[in-house]
């Protein structure tokens, strides 16, 4: 487990980044407050190495379990997300889930638990009612760009899915939204 954010820093070179931003340090250090994070910052900021840095600090070195979720509104995000991840070079079993692609590919990969899942809101509660995904190990949801998860119209399936993962002890939540409002 990577306990600082300069243990994170190796892994960014892979990515060709030398240097965190104030934002990104700040972000990773906030993973270990009690409580959610709500992450708001604009396209191009470096959100996804921010949360992927948070991801990192908490995540244990020899799970058998799926640790985290990663929702994301679109297939073109969460193979972006994934690319960044594999830059990394962490040691962690990843797999993405989206449509437009054979589900039983994504199913012969989910036998064996990643840590880490990466996918659409659509993908991911299919592969949850068929059982491939087991909620019941998840303790981390980061919803990435989720404010455009819900314009998108996949507000039943992210319902779905959070209340399926009912071992969730962190919730990240990720937007580029400017002036993003809460209710």
């Amino acid at each position: 487990m990577i306990k600082t954010v300069q243990e994170i820093l190796p892994l960014l070179k892979n990515t060709g980044i030398e240097a965190l931003s104030t934002m990104q340090e700040a972000a990773i250090d906030s993973i270990e407050h009690k409580g959610d994070i709500i992450l708001s910052a604009p396209t191009g900021t470096g959100k996804t190495i921010a949360f992927l840095g948070m991801l990192l600090r908490i995540l244990p070195p020899k799970t058998k379990n799926t640790f985290a979720l990663i929702l994301t509104p679109t297939r073109e995000l969460a193979l972006q997300i994934t690319q960044v991840f594999q830059k990394m070079k962490a040691g962690y079993k990843i797999t993405t889930c989206y449509g437009g692609h054979k589900r039983e590919i994504e199913e012969n990969n989910l036998i064996e638990s990643p840590s880490i899942i990466i996918g659409t809101p659509g993908r991911i509660s299919d592969h949850i009612r068929r059982e491939n995904i087991k909620p019941e190990h998840i303790e981390v949801l980061i919803l990435d760009e989720f404010d455009k998860s819900l314009e998108m119209g996949f507000l039943d399936e992210m319902n779905y899915i959070v209340t399926a993962l009912t071992k969730v002890r962190k919730k990240i939540l990720i937007s580029a939204t400017p002036e993003l409002k809460l209710p």
